[in-house]
């Protein structure tokens, strides 16, 4: 089932590249990206965690929520670092130079990225969660969107002629087959491909489930590594295709607004629609402090790979080693943590153990954190 829903998945989301593309093409580059692209490549993140809710029985109601948390962290890491890893392969391949992102994408997404895991950090150590923990993560977003179009520049290069596209897909012979109505053409494409999405993630959500039963584990490891890599599959196909194009700027934005799209939108207006909805609330006090060390992980990835991004005059063959480097570190991580919750006694299930262990001690930065997150959501 996940095998069959990832190529349907990517068939789609060829569709919704191909809407987003027509319906931004006015904007200049960096924000298509951080906009439109990052949206749309964010939706199997966002379908993921309403099915996880969703499908979820009351007594695994943490339990399942933390495993879309686990999809949505997994799927910002393999964005900050798979996504940019291949598209500085594509672009050696292509033509033989480096690739240089515009500082001024990198500190505006960068720092909001980082501003967005440091929310997620506190506010997911609460003893409970309700609706209102989503709606501060959907206003996080909010804020972001907003400081992004308000600081947009006006469109300085020519815009594209689609009089002269070839269209060779049966979507594009559709979208292009008259002057007329394109645009609304491209919104039916984009309402068809995200239905076809949102399908195919339940299909994902159900698959993992299976896999983790199957295999005796936490499904919070399955989807941090196997459905962040399936729901990221939209992110590497539009990335790919920007930086083909020479659209470097757009190719990286995409990656880090679609992180902070996962960490806001993705995760909390599900979870503020659902809580609302059922009047329920979520008790974490169990499923919140098995996301610590991923959580502080994820923070602690993200300083390292947008400051490599920031600090690199070009970015080349060396930076695709140690990208592809810190990526194997994190699933050596995740393989061993899920070991250790299994109660294996590998090296690396006791080794990543006691790491985990330190963080959730008592007095520790897990304990310290959850306190913080209580007193700042106490009326909540």
């Amino acid at each position: 089932m996940l095998i069959a829903s990832s190529i349907i998945l990517s068939r789609a989301c060829n569709v919704f590249e191909a809407s987003t593309n027509f319906l931004g093409r006015n904007m200049n580059d960096g924000v298509k990206g951080a906009t439109l692209n990052a949206i749309g490549s964010s939706m199997p993140e966002f379908f993921t965690t309403v099915f996880f809710l969703v499908f979820a029985t009351h007594q695994n109601l943490g339990r399942d929520f933390a495993a879309s948390v686990g999809g949505n962290t997994g799927s910002a890491i393999f964005n900050s670092i798979v996504i940019p890893m291949l598209v500085i392969w594509v672009v050696l391949a292509i033509h033989s130079k480096g690739v240089r992102f515009s500082k001024k994408v990198i500190l505006r997404d960068g720092l909001f990225l980082i501003g967005a895991e440091s929310v997620l950090l506190i506010l997911l150590s609460s003893s409970y969660l309700t609706f209102w923990h989503g709606l501060a993560f959907t206003g996080f977003y909010i804020l972001y969107v907003s400081y992004t179009l308000f600081h947009m520049d006006k469109k300085k290069n020519d815009k594209k002629d689609y009089n002269d596209e070839s269209p060779e897909s049966w979507y594009e012979k559709y979208q292009f087959k008259s002057i007329k109505n394109r645009v609304g053409r491209s919104w039916i494409l984009l309402l068809l491909s995200t239905i076809i999405i949102s399908i195919t993630c339940a299909g994902i959500v159900e698959g993992c489930k299976s896999v983790a039963e199957a295999i005796g584990i936490n499904p919070l490891f399955v989807a941090l590594i196997v459905v962040a890599a399936a729901s990221s599959i939209p992110d590497t196909i539009i990335s790919i295709k920007d930086a083909r194009k020479g659209n470097y700027d757009d190719a990286l934005s995409n990656v880090l607004a679609s992180n902070i799209f996962d960490i806001t939108i993705s995760m909390g207006l599900p979870l503020a629609v659902f809580l609302l909805i059922t009047g329920q609330k979520i008790d974490f006090i169990e499923a919140g402090p098995t996301l610590i060390d991923i959580r502080i992980m994820l923070v602690l990835i993200t300083i390292i790979t947008i400051a490599t991004y920031y600090f690199s005059k070009e970015l080349k063959t060396v930076h695709i080693i140690i990208l592809g480097t810190l990526y194997l570190l994190f699933i050596v991580y995740a393989i061993g943590a899920a070991d250790y919750y299994a109660e294996g006694n590998t090296f690396f299930a006791e080794f990543f153990g006691g790491i985990i262990e330190f963080l959730r001690k008592p007095g520790g930065i897990g304990d310290i954190l959850q306190k913080i997150a209580d007193y700042l959501t106490y009326n909540w």
